[in-house]
């Protein structure tokens, strides 16, 4: 029998819901986060760095856990103040995890088109990641 060797963490992350926050250009996303292999993983903190859909990290204590194959929400209130209409391309979510004893950063980058009424909404274009202290860079 053969056996697959996990070498990274895997996930797919699917928009849930977003709510404009009162008063603000920003908005209260909720995301599913499905943990795709066959050990847990742990969601230690979440940003976005995009100019125009952009957020403060956001650190989960407790982590956020999902088992193989389960699903994590992750929230984060975003920035995004653009019009109708506009396309927003390489937004991401990074998400700093731990699977398997060690850190990695999950790069969601994401397509986020302001619809006609003015919300944003965001579509997973590709899924990376990085193992912490491959570059020598925590």
């Amino acid at each position: 029998m053969c056996s697959v060797s996990e070498d990274e963490p895997k996930v797919a992350v699917e928009e849930l819901r977003r709510n404009r926050e009162v008063g603000s250009g920003r908005w209260l996303f909720g995301w599913h986060i499905q943990n795709l292999t066959e050990q847990p993983i742990n969601f230690l903190a979440a940003r976005c760095p995009h100019e125009k859909f952009r957020s403060d990290e956001r650190i989960f204590d407790p982590p956020l856990h999902a088992t193989a194959g389960n699903n994590a929400t992750i929230e984060m209130s975003v920035l995004c103040d653009e019009p109708a209409g506009t396309i927003v391309e390489n937004a991401f979510l990074i998400l700093l995890v731990e699977w398997l004893e060690a850190s990695w950063r999950l790069f969601v980058r994401f397509r986020v088109t302001i619809n006609q009424q003015g919300e944003p909404e965001t579509a997973t274009e590709l899924i990376t990641t990085q193992r912490v202290g491959f570059s020598r860079v925590g």
